[in-house]
């Protein structure tokens, strides 16, 4: 079976990455970049996804950005995935969904179906349970991957995620089920392609998260923007050093911010190989 777990190992193996860029385009209001004068949406984003290809394994559209811009903005998505596939990169929908069972169905069909906005993964919200779920899980078996909020990255997260319920916090049961569902997709090296996102902004609890879920594969959001280190953002590795992906957007995508002069796609390129060898160095570092 050729899931999407081993899919993403092996493309990072093949990159000496595993770094993941975040394809969040700000949207233009006071105290937000927006777009760089002069360039449309499809246009930027499709230059940082290629300038940044060379440094990173996967990318990850975050589709608030593009809804927002109606059928311009869904136009410049599909463009993006179309562009990222032709780039060898794997695709994570960032769409968070999650919903009663019929209405899961269609959006695993819309992000993990062989449509425009259809991805190799996809993130979901288990808040509504299994029966949520279960669309997307289902679409493993085509190689396509899920990734479960688990405990994110945002500073208000604990609010219910670090609820106790019957001994353990909530998030802590979303991870066993998390590992539940992946149970019977364990891939050759271990993983399943049913994985969870785990915040780097929470090392303590990343490091918890993969003894609650020793054969997941986990996004790691927090790394750059939002403060994390690589050494944060690497907790949730496995002692091979494998089954984890570290996101990064604006850090990457609005790096020329920071350097004057320099283009965005340069910019973003520089700040990806960047990414790459600081992470790798993390990972050296956590198995010496």
């Amino acid at each position: 079976m050729d899931y999407f777990s081993e899919r993403l190992l092996e493309a990072q193996r093949r990159k000496r990455s595993i770094a993941m860029l975040g394809v969040d385009p700000q949207l233009d209001a006071p105290g937000t970049p927006g777009l760089p004068a002069g360039q449309t949406l499809a246009h930027f984003c499709c230059a940082i996804v290629e300038a940044c290809a060379g440094s990173i394994c996967a990318v990850k559209p975050q589709l608030a950005f593009f809804e927002a811009r109606g059928m311009d903005g869904m136009r410049a998505l599909a463009e993006v995935i179309a562009l990222a596939r032709g780039l060898g990169l794997l695709t994570v929908a960032d769409a968070k969904r999650g919903d009663i069972g019929s209405t899961s169905a269609a959006y695993a069909e819309a992000f993990l179906g062989n449509g425009d906005f259809g991805c190799d993964a996809v993130t979901v919200n288990p808040y509504l349970g299994s029966d949520a779920i279960a669309p997307f899980v289902t679409r493993v078996r085509a190689g396509r991957g899920v990734f479960v909020l688990v405990k994110t990255s945002n500073p208000s997260s604990g609010e219910f995620q670090d609820r106790a319920a019957d001994g353990a916090p909530v998030w802590e049961w979303v991870a066993r089920r998390v590992e539940g569902w992946g149970s019977d997709f364990v891939g050759p090296s271990g993983l399943s392609p049913v994985g969870a996102v785990v915040g780097a902004t929470y090392p303590r609890h990343a490091a918890r998260a993969r003894e609650l879920m020793p054969h997941a594969t986990v996004l790691v959001p927090g790394y750059g923007a939002q403060g994390a280190s690589a050494a944060d953002a690497v907790r949730a590795a496995r002692a091979d050093s494998t089954g984890l992906v570290v996101n990064a957007s604006r850090s990457l995508m609005y790096a020329y911010l920071k350097r004057p002069g320099c283009a965005p796609a340069q910019a973003a390129a520089e700040a990806a190989e960047a990414m790459r060898v600081e992470l790798n160095a993390a990972l050296g570092a956590r198995g010496a």
